[in-house]
């Protein structure tokens, strides 16, 4: 179970998933977490003038899952 304070919840072909962006030594990043903690993923943040949008993080599970299949 991940923990739900400050992430955002987005669900994608049936699976919750928690969504945050924070800031380390690469830059801004975004982080995409399973409800199970199975699937970790961290993209960078290209531009911090333009927020980032629950579609944007559809279209990067998208991408995983079309990569891993």
């Amino acid at each position: 179970m991940v923990s739900k304070k400050n992430k955002r919840k987005i669900v994608y072909e049936g699976t919750n998933y928690y969504w945050y962006v924070r800031i380390n030594e690469h830059g801004h990043r975004v982080h995409i977490i399973s409800d199970d903690k199975k699937v970790h993923l961290e993209y960078p943040f290209l531009d911090t003038e333009i927020p980032v949008t629950p579609q944007d993080i559809r279209n990067y599970l998208k991408q995983y899952y079309a990569n891993i299949l």
